[in-house]
């Protein structure tokens, strides 16, 4: 399974749902193997300039192990993770860039592309050029359609704030391709506290995580769910 976490804009998150979700996969889903279960194999291929996948995993205690592999790919990485997928169970890929052939490459191979955005008029905008570029690309996808779902991400934190309504409603009417998650990210200090140490939300205390987790969970259950896999 490839799952491409990407956005043409920086900031959006995009490395704290790649990393936290290849977490997930790697610590709390089970697989078949023969007769028994075990734990996800798990590669996360970073493939932005930016490196911010590697470095969160390179800011961890080095007794500390994380739960999945970690490798960066930033020239023409699609053929590679194509075939890392024969090898793993589930290929993470975090992708920041312009180059929109090198997002279509990505967009063809994708079993899930999930799309992060804040709620700012500016990313706004980039995630509708984003869908317009890759709204001619799906005849080219294995099944005929890219998998496509856009995710409001950091919304302010007050607790009345419709920000991120105002968000999905306003990418609802106006993308020509893909879906739109109900569910939304909220700016949360435990994000920003897990990636100072390294970490992945589900090591971060109880108490502090609950919500952030919940949210996380939420949503990408829904994106799951927009596009089942067989």
């Amino acid at each position: 399974m490839i799952i491409i976490i990407g956005a043409e804009k920086g900031g959006v998150g995009k490395s704290q749902v790649a990393f936290n979700l290849a977490a997930y996969i790697a610590t709390q889903q089970k697989v078949s193997d023969g007769k028994k279960k075990r734990p996800a194999r798990v590669m996360l291929v970073d493939t932005d300039t930016q490196r911010t996948s590697s470095k969160w995993g390179a800011l961890r205690d080095a007794n500390s192990p994380l739960p999945f592999r970690v490798m960066e790919k930033i020239a023409n990485p699609a053929p590679e993770i194509v075939q890392l997928a024969e090898d793993y169970d589930a290929v993470v890929v975090d992708v920041g860039a312009r180059d929109y052939a090198g997002l279509a490459d990505l967009a063809r191979i994708a079993d899930l592309w999930i799309a992060p955005t804040r709620v700012g008029q500016g990313d706004l905008m980039s995630s509708l050029e984003m869908a317009t570029a890759l709204n001619t690309v799906h005849s080219k996808h294995k099944r005929g359609h890219i998998p496509l779902c856009f995710l409001v991400n950091a919304v302010p934190g007050a607790w009345n704030s419709t920000e991120g309504q105002d968000a999905i409603e306003a990418l609802e009417g106006a993308l020509p391709t893909g879906k739109v998650l109900k569910s939304t990210i909220r700016d949360r200090r435990v994000w920003r506290d897990a990636h100072k140490l390294g970490r992945h939300i589900f090591e971060m205390p109880p108490a502090t995580r609950e919500k952030a987790e919940d949210e996380f969970l939420t949503a990408i259950a829904e994106a799951f769910e927009a596009y089942p896999q067989s």
